[in-house]
Formats: C-alpha cells, structure tokens, sequence
C-alpha cells in the first residue's frame, strides 16, 4: 500500500512538472518558382530572372517557443526565430560595418524572454513592431510579394533611411528593433494597448551596437469581424549621426523610390513612422485599408511620405482563397515620385497545413514617367507552403 502511494505521488509530481512547462518546435516552409522583370537603366529595354526562390508567400523560418507556469498566475516564455533558405546550404554572411546584424546568434528574427499575467505582457529582446503588426493588418500578404510591404517596396518611405540595429528600415519597411522592451495590457471592451523602447545604447558609430533611440505606441480593437489598429515609432538619433545636414542633393541621389540612398540620420534629429490600419470580414470575404505616413525632423527633410491601400480577400470555396491589393505611395522629397503597387494572388488549400499559392505583383516607383529606362518592375511566383 506505502508504495502504491509512493508510486501516485511521485506521478502526480511528475504530471505537475510537465504541465508547468511547454517546449514546442514549430516553422513554416517556402518555395517555388519566381519570374521576375527589371527595368535597365536606360533604353527601356527590361531583364527578367527565373529562379526557384524562397518567401514568395510567407517567411521561411523554424520556431523555438517555450513557455513556464510561475507562482501568482504568471506565466515566463521565451521566442526564438531562425529565418533560413531552403534553396541553399549556405550563404556568405554580410562584411563587417555593413549590416551584419546579430552575429554570434543563429536566432536571426524575432527573439525575446517574455513575462505575463493578469497585468499584462512583458517582453525583453527583439520583439515584432507594432508597427510591423499593422502592416499585415491592412491587406492579406504578410510581409510578402504583394504586399507592399515587402523588401523591394517599402510603403513606410522612400529615402532608405539607415538607422543601426532598426531592423527592416533599409528599404522603406518596418520590422524589430534590437535590446527593446515592450508592454502589451490586458484586453478592455476589446481594446488593448502597447508601448515599445529601446534607450540610446552608447556611443559606437557601427552597426554592431545601436546608439538610436526607438520608442513606440499602439491601440488595436477588436470586435467580431472589425480589426483596427492605430501605431506610431519614433528612431531618434544622437549626435552621432551625419555631423551636418545632408544637401537636397545628396538626398535625392539614387533616382526613384527606395533606390535612394542608403543614407545615415543626421545628427541630433528624428524619424517619426505612423500606421493606421483596419480589416472587416462580410461573410466569405475580408475587406482591408491602411495609411502611413513618414516624416524626419531633418533640414532639409531626409524622409517626407505617405501611403494608403486598399485590398481584399474572399474564400471561392472552403479550399480556394484569392487576395488583391492596391497601394499608392507619395514622397514630398523634392525629387520625390509617386508610386504604385498592384497584387494579386490565390491559394489552394491541400489540407490546414499544406498549400499551393500563385503570386503576381507589379509595382511602379514612377508613375510620372519620367525616368530613363522604365521603373516598373513586375513579379510571378508559384509553389508550396508547409506549416508544421
């Protein structure tokens, strides 16, 4: 009898301890084939590409979550994301001073320890913007072709600010910053709330130790089939940033759209990201609209621009989704030129877990015509996602 009790006892400890912790894997693959065409720098003449490519729907990424019941109903858990690319075994990492984030880590996305309860969540790392959660709020293609809020067509601006360890921004977009703390509150009548910071870290000029200043808000409701969030981020840099303002000439180098520049905030000066952001659902259909704006404190202006979209999904069957998008960007740079976006795509839904997807974009970074050469460039991708 003494054993048999021994024996519920020590089950009962060890039932206990697995449900106070929780490790899972999860991840999400790939790929396809993906056509694309570039205009030449002058003639008009264009170049198109095939390739088998990774991310034509979605991020390629492995996820490690673990999560840990505390004493008090709180809860600690941790993230780390690994972005990799399944066309390739190896890739040569960036050169050193120039964008080689996070070395020493293979985590190379969103990462972060994490503490939660009835007051609320807390996280410590590199969490996911808020303003990045607006962006996949406002149409249905995540961060990917047709979204605009891609790599090759950053809605968030047109100058490629560089702003160190601001993760996303080179190309107009925003994504994470590095060693930030972020609060979300408790949900209230479906509202909930949330505040991001990341303190000027020292005084290094490299890209290996950030010295910007990242602060940000946001308000999200949600009730029924209304979604609708509002965020705004500020990067504000120091006095190591460029010593003196550039010139309107310098800003403008590189042409059109996202192509310009590359270029490091000037001294003692800001950046200011906002984005408002709704989807409502009407039976098998979801309707989607957002509007940015980008403005920096600089004289003259670094980075003036605003954008908004409108899209829309709808399920032909409980297997067939199709998605369209449409965004109009303007820059107030004063070579600043209007640009455009047009998605398009569909998926076939082999099981919850397992789809064919078909992608198509085509985005304009000079809707005035007046670039030599073109400046439209258009994108076609085919393949398969796997969830697990």
């Amino acid at each position: 009898m003494k054993k048999t009790l021994v024996a519920v006892a020590a089950l009962t400890v060890v039932g206990a301890a697995l449900a106070q912790n929780s490790i899972t894997l999860s991840g999400n693959i790939d790929g396809g084939f993906k056509v694309t065409t570039t205009p030449t720098v002058a003639g008009g003449s264009s170049a198109s590409k095939t390739e088998f490519n990774i991310n034509n729907s979605s991020t390629s990424l492995l996820l490690f979550k673990g999560t840990r019941d505390l004493p008090q109903g709180l809860k600690a858990g941790f993230l780390l994301e690994l972005d990799f690319n399944v066309t390739q075994a190896t890739t040569t990492d960036a050169a050193a001073g120039t964008g080689s984030f996070f070395s020493g880590t293979p985590f190379n996305g969103e990462q972060y320890i994490s503490l939660s309860g009835g007051f609320g969540d807390l996280k410590l790392g590199v969490p996911n913007a808020a303003v990045l959660i607006a962006g996949v709020t406002a149409q249905p293609f995540g961060t990917a072709m047709a979204s605009g809020y891609s790599g090759l067509y950053g809605r968030m601006g047109t100058a490629g600010l560089t702003v160190n360890q601001f993760m996303g921004n080179g190309n107009g977009r925003v994504i994470r910053h590095e060693k930030t703390i972020m609060y979300t509150t408790p949900t209230f009548s479906g509202f909930t709330a949330n505040a991001e910071y990341s303190p000027s870290n020292d005084n290094s000029k490299t890209t290996t130790s950030n010295n910007e200043q990242y602060t940000s808000a946001s308000l999200t409701y949600k009730n029924g089939p209304l979604t609708a969030m509002y965020a705004y981020a500020n990067v504000k840099v120091g006095s190591n940033g460029v010593p003196t303002a550039l010139t309107t000439a310098a800003i403008s180098t590189g042409g059109v759209g996202f192509t310009n520049g590359g270029q490091k905030l000037v001294a003692n000066s800001d950046v200011g990201f906002g984005f408002l952001a709704v989807n409502y659902k009407i039976g098998d259909a979801t309707v989607y609209g957002g509007y940015t704006t980008t403005k920096s404190s600089a004289t003259p202006a670094q980075e003036d621009a605003s954008s908004w979209n409108i899209a829309g999904k709808y399920a032909v069957t409980s297997d067939i989704n199709v998605m369209a998008n449409y965004l109009r960007r303007t820059s107030n740079l004063p070579t600043g030129l209007p640009s455009t976006l047009i998605g398009l795509g569909a998926d076939y839904m082999f099981d919850k877990n397992t789809n064919m997807y078909v992608r198509y974009e085509n985005y304009d970074l000079n809707t005035n015509g007046t670039t030599v050469g073109g400046s439209t460039t258009s994108g076609f991708a085919v393949g398969v996602k796997y969830v697990f």
